[in-house]
């Protein structure tokens, strides 16, 4: 068995090297960002992303969606970067290419895809419901970890699939009721999802605040101070969305505890604007035994 869960992590490994490759303007943008250090142009990143219709389109879209909620029109590029600043567009247009290359069967974990796609539009608007008004940077921050952080398992997903491993995935992951996604990656795969994950985003070149703030969603405590906070919303947010069990008694109840561990250090966090924006599901189970 050993060997055979070696030879899997060898194969996982090899997969890397043939992800789908990253858009030449998003490489260009990237290149360009990392070679101007604090010389960054406004008007070059703007010719830069302008010069792909696909991309510019999609974040003219997302501007004027109900998430960010300006209260005007945004009809162009320009305004787009000094809404959201230049290191939130580019991890937001990475994480929409890199979300629209992989194809959603999450079957191999026995979750159905419309449900499980549902979920994360969910969570999306979540994050802009509770924060837009506390904390309108943190919020633009956590849009491109939401859009990323099921991407582990979506990947696991394909690659269980394409080496006959998904039914006994499953079956696995069933005895264990579910309950240990962790456990049975790290059985299968050799990894589980956030820490593949973690290494994907190093790999992409994700802004290191938004790669720090993923690895440390099941640790926020451990965080340093730069993304502490935002790590404790992350892990909120995966609590009340996490497969399976997202918005049960408990992990509401532990997403309130999260909070007040967060505002016993500093960290403000405005419960009772958190209590108010709590999801229809989360609220119903909160006064649950």
């Amino acid at each position: 068995m050993q060997s055979s869960n070696e030879d899997i992590n060898e194969i996982l490994l090899k997969s890397v090297e043939i992800l789908p490759p990253l858009p030449d303007t998003i490489v260009k943008l990237n290149n360009y960002i990392e070679k101007s250090g604090s010389n960054i142009e406004t008007n070059k990143v703007a010719e830069i992303i302008s010069s792909d219709p696909l991309i510019t389109a999609k974040l003219l879209k997302l501007a004027n969606s109900p998430y960010y909620g300006f209260s005007r029109e945004i009809t162009t590029i320009n305004q787009v970067i000094t809404l959201l600043g230049i290191g939130n567009i580019k991890n937001l247009i990475t994480a929409d290419s890199i979300k629209d290359s992989f194809k959603v069967d999450l079957s191999p974990y026995g979750l159905d895809t419309s449900v499980f796609l549902n979920s994360c539009r969910e969570e999306i608007f979540f994050i802009a419901n509770w924060l837009n008004e506390e904390d309108r940077q943190l919020s633009y921050l956590l849009a491109p970890c939401a859009l990323l952080l099921r991407l582990g398992m979506i990947i696991f997903a394909n690659f269980l699939i394409q080496n006959n491993k998904d039914k006994e995935f499953l079956e696995y992951l069933k005895k264990t009721g579910l309950s240990d996604i962790k456990e049975a990656e790290n059985k299968y795969l050799g990894v589980d999802h956030i820490s593949f994950l973690g290494f994907l985003l190093h790999r992409w070149n994700f802004d290191e605040s938004l790669v720090e703030t993923i690895c440390y969603i099941h640790t926020p405590h451990s965080a340093s101070e730069k993304v502490k906070k935002s790590s404790y919303a992350l892990s909120v947010i995966d609590h009340l969305f996490t497969p399976y069990n997202g918005s049960s008694p408990f992990n509401v109840k532990t997403a309130i505890s999260l909070l007040e561990e967060a505002n016993s250090q500093g960290i403000s966090f405005n419960m009772h604007n958190f209590l108010a924006k709590l999801p229809p599901k989360a609220k119903e189970n909160l006064n649950k035994n």
